[in-house]
């Protein structure tokens, strides 16, 4: 997911107009959620080893590319420059499908191309993979991380982000608004045109539909066939906040989890999320190192950080979702267990058949929705 400045600051923009939807919000999840979860205990740091650090220093910098926008990368980048002041983190925002095309031209001609990549496409890196263009490259910080850790040879998730409802809390009080999927279908009925998501098109879109159909199978799509003809459809999360905080939805579903983090200040006034009860997808956002990388030390040394405590904790801060045991965030895996249980958890990783499977779930859901 992308959150352009323009398209965040317009939750905040909203309420500074005077709206009558910022009214004071109370109950239910907020979006500064308990940080007393027991979190675990931290395991032993595994950094790289001296010789890979010792070349990455003569490297210098790591290029990443990647659809987190700069506000979310903001506390990465200066925790890892603060944690390896010799090296640089240079990053450029693009989304998943310009990250592929870019990397397969820049190859193609010879120029610098991406160290390391992290989407939340998981069509898209599977296939990247297959093409042969991720180093088979292996953390020390694995055998210290779940199982779901690791999605394909090479690709590793630095974050399990969940996906959320939100809703307009002044067009819809805290006591009636839905906490499952189910009964926002039902409530559908009732808010034509006043309930949005995002274009299936993209990859937070079909991520969620994907793990939620994993759980729920046909009653899944029973729910979303009823959800479809009365959803507004956007192309991004930052369109359908900016409706929300206007008031032109009143309701939403399956929204990137790192709108959390935005959900603040005058913004929280207006907006509210929650978790889904009946199954929250947790959607991985992947990174991998290139098999073209020109600096390949470098990068192991970035993935590292990401994947060590530190690492995961600035990942917090920047709104991602952090998984690894002993990493305190408000946001984490922990934290979201503690509020719809483990069972209601649909941890993400690449499920089987998830690519030759992509053109029919996407093509019932068009026709659910009119599209």
């Amino acid at each position: 997911m992308r959150i352009s400045t323009p398209k965040a600051l317009a939750v905040t923009a909203a309420c500074a107009l005077g709206l009558a939807a910022c009214g004071t919000s109370s109950g239910g999840a907020t979006a500064t959620p308990s940080s007393t979860v027991d979190v675990g205990n931290p395991s032993a740091v595994t950094p790289v080893d001296a010789g890979t650090l010792a070349r990455a220093k003569k490297q210098g910098s790591v290029l990443l590319y990647t659809n987190a926008d700069e506000q979310q990368m903001k506390p990465i980048t200066e925790a890892f420059q603060a944690t390896y002041p010799g090296l640089k983190l240079r990053v450029l925002n693009l989304n998943d499908t310009q990250t592929f095309q870019r990397y397969a031209t820049e190859t193609a001609t010879g120029v610098r191309t991406a160290d390391v990549v992290m989407t939340t496409d998981s069509v898209g890196m599977l296939n990247f993979v297959k093409k042969g263009n991720i180093a088979d490259y292996t953390d020390p910080n694995l055998k210290n991380l779940p199982k779901y850790a690791q999605l394909a040879p090479g690709v590793t998730a630095m974050s399990e982000d969940p996906v959320v409802a939100v809703y307009n809390t002044a067009l819809i009080p805290k006591n009636k608004q839905p906490k499952d999927v189910t009964s926002m279908a039902q409530l559908s009925r009732s808010l034509k045109g006043k309930i949005g998501t995002t274009d299936i098109s993209n990859p937070i879109a079909f991520g969620a539909l994907a793990g939620y159909i994993g759980k729920h199978g046909e009653a899944g799509w029973k729910n979303i066939e009823e959800l479809g003809p009365n959803s507004g459809v956007e192309s991004g999360n930052g369109n359908l906040m900016q409706k929300l905080a206007q008031g032109q939805y009143q309701a939403s579903y399956f929204v990137s989890g790192t709108v959390r983090a935005l959900i603040t200040g005058d913004a929280a006034k207006v907006l509210n999320y929650t978790y889904l009860t009946d199954g929250t997808p947790m959607l991985p956002r992947a990174i991998g190192i290139t098999k073209k990388a020109a600096s390949p030390d470098a990068a192991k040394v970035f993935v590292n950080f990401l994947l060590s405590v530190e690492g995961q904790e600035a990942a917090c801060k920047g709104g991602f979702t952090p998984y690894r045991d002993g990493v305190k965030c408000a946001y984490g895996v922990p934290a979201i267990e503690k509020a719809v249980g483990a069972q209601n958890m649909i941890i993400g990783g690449y499920p089987d058949d998830i690519v030759k499977n992509k053109p029919a779930m996407e093509a019932r859901w068009k026709k659910a929705f009119g599209r």
